[in-house]
């Protein structure tokens, strides 16, 4: 086995402690597979999986919009490998499997610099082709074919080949030593609880098993990976360690490495005279560049120095807004309602006005969460309740199971900082929900708009970008691809698009004023939000629409 040697400058990278789960599919049979994806699930902890072969589960979990990427490919190069007979065929193959992979790791490690050459000239970014079992101060290293190189810190077959024992000892190594830790983890191993070389050995001939049942009675009852892997995670939940995606580790290094001592996150904001603020410069490529943290703390920063106690200082079309609270106190369930990045509280407050439910407003910015409880004491003699608001991160939601009777989610979403962060948010979403209970889900698509664009074009109008300084963190769905995760928990009842106002507000109006700017405070955008409330949709025009979403939940 040859290794191409990584350059040993670490990069600056890893200011908290970081847990990355990998897997090696290493053509493991999908109950194998399952196994291993169900168990992170329950844990919430994600994991990236390096192909060897297709797996229609992976297909099933990463082949949508966002996730992708955070797929790599596991070639083998080894003799009478079935990749293919030269380097070159088994890179061939191995893309066959997913042409979006930008990452890769090769069977037992194999390397040498014509491989890692061939993958860079292919589009690959990055790897994880190195294993420093249990060293300490791993970090992410610059590779001598330019691509950044992960090395793994914990791998379970090196593990009991070395004859370790699965022991507390080695997990308090686990935390002890300083760096990152990037964990392997191999499907079959983790379901088989695998916990030497012997036993594996004798049960290979399950890797020929498809049955989903059968393997059951050959798992492994003492101790070994399964039981190891988990005891790793627990610690992890309880301590300062965050668990990450390799391709998010990716982005945050290859951040850094471009960065001067002022990084991009710590660029000054500045507010115009219309009370909104941006930070200087490009605020779209800027925002495009930042970590998963820094959209988080970019977007908190923006409602931090906004005016909250300013009824729309959440939403500019105040119009359109009514519109969506119009829609939401429609298809309300009252109980116990959670408003999740309630703002300012200016819509739960409305519905307070209406409806007697214990209203609950979570939002990640002091500043919102303080303006809301402010309003609510100037408004309580109209409230016919007093809601509720707490800072709080949306994607943990701080809340048991089953607990609430309706979830709001009002543009929301649209502003988290990847698909992934709006997929487990809405999955906590889903968690917090009884069986049978409500989500009215009013947020952004990019379909809406390009229709909308459509009848612009149509009529001499410039589109509307779908990014732009005063919204760059606008991370719009995909109809088609939000509806088929959607209805793995939800029955879709009734989607709303807003379209009647969209055309009279975004079509009608700049061809009336032209020349001039259209205005959010212009009569006709009034007009055309009674038009609306009477007429609600014309050609499902517009970025925003309305989902009523009806939990369904697995019961036993």
């Amino acid at each position: 086995m040859a290794h191409g040697v990584p350059n040993t400058d670490a990069l600056p990278f890893l200011d908290e402690p970081v847990f990355c789960f990998t897997s090696d599919l290493d053509w493991a049979p999908e109950w194998a597979v399952s196994e291993l994806l169900r168990f992170l699930d329950d844990v919430k902890v994600p994991v990236t999986p390096f192909l060897t072969h297709r797996s229609e589960l992976v297909r099933e979990r990463f082949d949508v919009e966002g996730m992708r990427e955070r797929v790599g490919l596991h070639p083998n190069f080894l003799p009478n490998s079935t990749h293919g007979a030269t380097p070159s065929e088994v890179i061939d193959s191995v893309q066959q499997l997913w042409s979006d992979a930008i990452s890769f790791r090769s069977h037992s490690f194999f390397d040498n610099t014509h491989i890692t050459d061939d993958f860079r000239r292919r589009g690959f970014k990055f790897d994880s082709n190195l294993c420093l079992f249990l060293q300490p101060n791993c970090v992410p290293l610059r590779h001598n074919s330019g691509m950044l190189r992960f090395p793994v810190f914990w791998e379970d077959d090196i593990h009991f080949s070395r004859g370790h024992p699965f022991d507390t000892p080695i997990i308090d190594a686990f935390f002890s030593n300083p760096g990152l830790k990037i964990l392997n983890v191999h499907p079959f191993h983790f379901a088989l609880n695998t916990p030497n070389q012997t036993f594996y050995t004798a049960h290979k001939h399950l890797y020929n098993n498809h049955d989903t049942q059968a393997w059951r009675e050959f798992v492994f009852s003492g101790k070994g990976t399964r039981t190891f892997v988990e005891d790793v995670v627990n610690r992890i939940r309880s301590s300062s360690y965050r668990a990450a995606y390799l391709y998010d580790l990716f982005i945050e290094a290859s951040r850094e490495l471009k960065e001067t001592d002022e990084t991009s996150a710590t660029k000054p904001i500045v507010t115009n005279a219309q009370g909104t603020t941006t930070p200087a410069g490009d605020t779209v490529q800027l925002y495009q560049s930042l970590s998963r943290n820094g959209r988080a703390e970019y977007v908190r920063k923006i409602y931090d120095g906004r005016d909250g106690l300013k009824t729309y200082s959440t939403s500019r079309d105040f119009n359109l807004r009514e519109l969506e609270i119009s829609f939401i106190a429609k298809h309300l369930a009252t109980g116990r309602v959670l408003d999740i990045g309630c703002g300012n509280g200016y819509t739960l407050l409305s519905l307070a006005k209406k409806f007697e439910s214990n209203f609950i407003g979570l939002d990640f910015s002091p500043n919102m969460v303080d303006s809301a409880r402010k309003l609510a004491e100037k408004f309580a003699a109209e409230l016919k309740c007093i809601p509720e608001f707490r800072v709080c991160d949306v994607r943990s939601l701080p809340f048991g199971d089953d607990s609430f009777d309706c979830v709001i989610s009002e543009r929301c979403l649209l502003n988290l900082p990847s698909r992934e962060d709006q997929y487990q948010t809405i999955r906590e979403v889903h968690r917090v929900l009884r069986d049978g209970a409500v989500y009215l889900m009013v947020e952004g698509t990019e379909d809406g708009l390009s229709r909308l664009n459509h009848v612009r074009d149509q009529l001499g109008l410039e589109p509307i970008p779908s990014l732009a300084p005063d919204n760059a963190s606008s991370l719009k769905f995909h109809e088609k691809e939000i509806n088929e995760f959607l209805e793995k928990m939800f029955e879709i009842q009734i989607v709303r698009y807003f379209g009647t106002y969209y055309l009279i507000s975004r079509v009608v109006h700049p061809l009336l004023v032209a020349p001039e700017p259209p205005r959010f405070d212009a009569t006709i955008n009034t007009i055309a939000r009674k038009v609306a409330e009477v007429i609600p949709d014309i050609a499902n025009l517009g970025h925003v629409m309305g989902y009523r979403l009806v939990a369904r939940k697995k019961r036993n």
